[in-house]
């Protein structure tokens, strides 16, 4: 208030400093204060923004061009093939095959004629080494016997030597097979199209192990091929193991199966498979049967009741009832194929494993007894291991022969 006073005085105004004074003088310093500093706001100097000039680079001398390299001719490209002399892997015959698979017979057994012929006539003692001889490869009693008597007297002739011996075996043989193994049907080798839809019935038996399930998916395979529609019947249902490894072939080959359940009626699968063979005009119909024993009888009666429940939708069928025989079970194999052709009228062979420790020579006594031919011939486990059964090169192989022309 004293500092308002005094103001007062200074100013030369009367009159007594109150409290509504100060508070307006404390207003207009504000005023004032306030004033003062929007002027010195607006007096600072604007500093104009002006843009930096560019610098302009110098320029630099424009190079000199890189002169172009001479063109390089360009050599043209040969297209003449170079030949490489490779030479082409032979192929091999069946014949050649077959040769191969009966290799040990030969060694084992014909070729000890060699150590018996000698170029001079044969004694009593050589003349029985052969008839032994022919025992030891399979060939039957009751042909060997034949066979001796014709044999005898040639053999007791000088000249008669090694190859006249063969030589006369190879024709004696094929003499006692050759009539039957002509009435073998073409249809189970040749699918022949003017007969497409007929279903043909194939029937397969035998015992286990003699490679019949392995077999039947090499047929399958084979008629397939020749563009023939097939279908498998699985009726080995007591072997699951069967089942599936015929599965496994059917796949291969193209060819439909039909299957049950583990245990199922053997007859009951065939005749399924039958009726889906008949009903899709299926060309083949394969029936794979539970492999047994030829001396169980009551199993034997049960092949014969699945052939005859076939009838039922095909009187003629089955068209073919073929029996497969493992050629190492030597003349044991003659005594399976008189109880199965007694039980089901057997109207061919397949003889499997002609190799290895097989003689072989067993199929000349069955079919000479049975008058059953020989339908296909195996020597091994691929599909071209299976093929037609040809007597000719059947017993060159055999008896280590050239084939006659």
């Amino acid at each position: 208030m004293e500092l308002v006073q005094s103001f007062y005085e200074m100013l030369g105004i009367s009159g007594a400093a109150n409290l509504g004074d100060l508070w307006g003088l404390i207003s207009l310093f504000y005023l004032l204060l306030a004033s003062g500093t929007l002027v010195l706001k607006k007096s600072e100097p604007q500093i104009e923004y002006k843009p930096e000039e560019k610098k302009v680079a110098k320029e630099k001398p424009t190079p000199a061009p890189i002169p172009k390299p001479a063109a390089v001719p360009v050599l043209e490209e040969k297209t003449e093939e170079i030949k490489e002399d490779i030479p082409e892997r032979p192929k091999v015959t069946w014949g050649e095959r077959l040769r191969k698979g009966l290799s040990q017979s030969r060694s084992e057994v014909w070729g000890k004629l060699g150590n018996i012929f000698t170029g001079n006539a044969l004694s009593e003692d050589s003349i029985e080494e052969i008839e032994e001889l022919l025992y030891g490869a399979d060939i039957g009693p009751g042909t060997v016997a034949e066979l001796m008597d014709e044999l005898n007297e040639k053999l007791k002739k000088e000249g008669f030597g090694e190859e006249q011996f063969k030589e006369f075996l190879f024709n004696f043989l094929s003499s006692k097979m050759d009539g039957i193994q002509k009435e073998v049907s073409k249809e189970l080798y040749n699918f022949d199209p003017a007969n497409k839809g007929e279903t043909k019935v194939i029937m397969v038996v035998g015992v286990n192990g003699a490679g019949k399930t392995t077999t039947i998916g090499k047929l399958a395979t084979k008629l397939t091929g020749q563009g023939a529609k097939v279908v498998v019947g699985a009726c080995d249902t007591f072997r699951a193991a069967a089942v599936d490894q015929l599965e496994v072939w059917c796949e291969r080959a193209g060819a439909q199966m039909v299957r049950a359940k583990e245990g199922a009626n053997p007859s009951g699968v065939g005749y399924d498979a039958l009726q889906q063979a008949i009903n899709e005009k299926a060309d083949y119909c394969i029936l794979d049967t539970a492999g047994r024993l030829h001396t169980k009888g009551n199993l034997m009666e049960e092949l014969t009741k699945s052939k005859n429940v076939l009838k039922k939708l095909d009187e003629t069928a089955p068209h073919h009832t073929l029996l497969v025989i493992d050629a190492i079970t030597g003349q044991n194999a003659l005594r399976q194929a008189e109880e199965f052709n007694k039980a089901l009228e057997l109207s061919g062979l397949i003889f499997t494993k002609c190799d290895g420790s097989s003689k072989a020579g067993s199929a000349i006594g069955i079919v000479q007894q049975l008058k059953v031919p020989i339908t296909y011939i195996g020597v091994g486990e691929s599909v071209d291991d299976l093929d037609i059964f040809n007597l000719d090169e059947y017993l060159s192989a055999l008896l280590d022969m050239t084939q006659p022309a």
